[in-house]
């Protein structure tokens, strides 16, 4: 593992990141984050990253339009396996608490939003907007 993020870390040089660069550049992206997906995929095994912005201000940043009222993670893409089994933490709207971003596959989906444990202690996606 520590070789292929050697290995990874060193593609990401300055020609890299003049490829990128201009109207091909997005595309260009979009590969290679698909190539380290392909690379780093389950291949059978059960694995889940989790990941965490809380505390990181996110819903302080004012572009010039006031702050936001909910921020999302974007919308993953079953073609890049990379975001699969992935649990995104961030703070709640209102800072008392933490929404948990969940990708997982359709099966392991529905185990998970029938699990009583877990509604016993959380809500399965609260819209924000209408409290």
């Amino acid at each position: 593992m520590v070789a292929g993020l050697t290995d990874g870390i060193t593609k990401v040089n300055s020609d890299f990141v003049e490829e990128i660069k201009g109207k091909e550049g997005l595309l260009k992206l979009a590969e290679s984050i698909k190539q380290f997906g392909e690379m780093h995929s389950n291949a059978g095994a059960d694995y889940y990253a989790v990941t965490s912005v809380c505390n990181g201000g996110l819903y302080d940043a004012d572009f010039g339009w006031g702050k936001p009222i909910w921020i999302s993670i974007g919308n993953g893409s079953a073609d890049l396996p990379m975001l699969t089994n992935v649990i995104f933490l961030m703070d709640t709207p209102s800072g008392s608490g933490v929404e948990a971003w969940v990708t997982l596959s359709e099966e392991d989906m529905a185990i998970l939003e029938c699990d009583p444990e877990l509604l016993s202690s959380a809500s399965l996606d609260p819209c924000p907007l209408l409290s």
